[in-house]
């Protein structure tokens, strides 16, 4: 947190300025209650800040807090705990959620309040000191007070950037993970399709219907072909590759290829394999312009 020695040195708030506020203090606490009522007068003509009074109690209550803080500007300590109950202050606002728009509209309410009080009061040579002195305390009044919202606003941005970069570090990892599993899953159906493949084979020398036994073999082989396609695809993925959409367009592909194949064998519905025969055509149009696509 920013000291008061070095608050004063940044807006050049000099000994003589302190002096000449002090030399304020009793033509202001003249004006104070009269400076609190215009205050409230003012708080209270807008619905955003009238809510935080809605008790006379509490309205009466706050305005002596209000003439306090009034009378600590013209008091010249303006040490460390002088800054302690201004960022004590601007917690409070934060706290109760008022807009820190308010506090600045506020402020201006009390420079020009104060402002007047000097013109009308000081002889000409005087007003000049003074008014400059008194921007100046209120210029550190308010980058105090609204230091408690920036401290605000940055630490919840700093906890939002902290728990949305561990929330995506997790996802990453996780979605890593799947891929490795589903790698792993590719690489044991590969296996179970070979030992598929290996076992068409072999009734190929065995079975009495010949022609069946090579289809089957053939759906077989274009299995294995589909599992290197995926194979291939997830090594490019795992390295960071988009994935072509045209490669899920090929698998189906096969996988009705598959099914026209064995379906030539059986003597089923002439509707139905004409139907299959007619989405593969519609699937390898697919595929094609998908290709195209890619390649221009």
């Amino acid at each position: 947190m920013i000291t008061s020695k070095q608050i004063k040195t940044h807006y050049e708030l000099s000994e003589t300025e302190e002096k000449t506020l002090v030399g304020l203090a009793p033509l202001m606490d003249n004006h104070k209650e009269r400076f609190a009522q215009d205050f409230y007068d003012y708080i209270m003509s807008h619905e955003e800040m009238a809510v935080f009074f809605e008790d006379t109690e509490k309205l009466d209550k706050h305005k002596g807090l209000i003439g306090i803080w009034f009378s600590s500007l013209f008091k010249g300590n303006y040490g460390e705990a002088y800054i302690r109950d201004l960022h004590r202050i601007g917690k409070v606002h934060v706290t109760i959620k008022l807009d820190g728009h308010f506090v600045n509209s506020a402020m201006t309410r009390v420079r020009n309040y104060a402002t007047e009080v000097i013109v009308a009061n000081l002889e000409k040579e005087k007003q000049e000191e003074a008014l400059l002195a008194l921007n100046k305390i209120l210029d550190i009044n308010l980058d105090v007070l609204t230091s408690s919202y920036r401290q605000a606003e940055l630490k919840k941005y700093f906890i939002s950037q902290r728990a949305e970069s561990a929330l995506i570090s997790f996802m990453e990892r996780f979605t890593h993970g799947l891929n490795l599993v589903l790698a792993l899953a590719l690489i044991v159906v590969s296996l179970a399709v070979v030992s598929l493949f290996g076992h068409d084979v072999m009734k190929i020398f065995n079975s009495t219907r010949l022609e069946t036994s090579v289809v089957a073999a053939l759906g077989s082989l274009l299995i294995i072909w589909m599992m290197i396609e995926l194979l291939a695809t997830e090594i490019l993925h795992l390295k960071g590759r988009k994935i072509p959409i045209k490669v899920f367009i090929g698998i189906v592909l096969i996988a009705f290829i598959r099914k026209v194949l064995i379906g030539s064998l059986e003597h089923g519905d002439i509707m139905e394999y004409g139907t299959k025969i007619l989405t593969l055509f519609v699937l390898a149009v697919v595929y094609w312009l998908i290709a195209r696509s890619d390649q221009a």
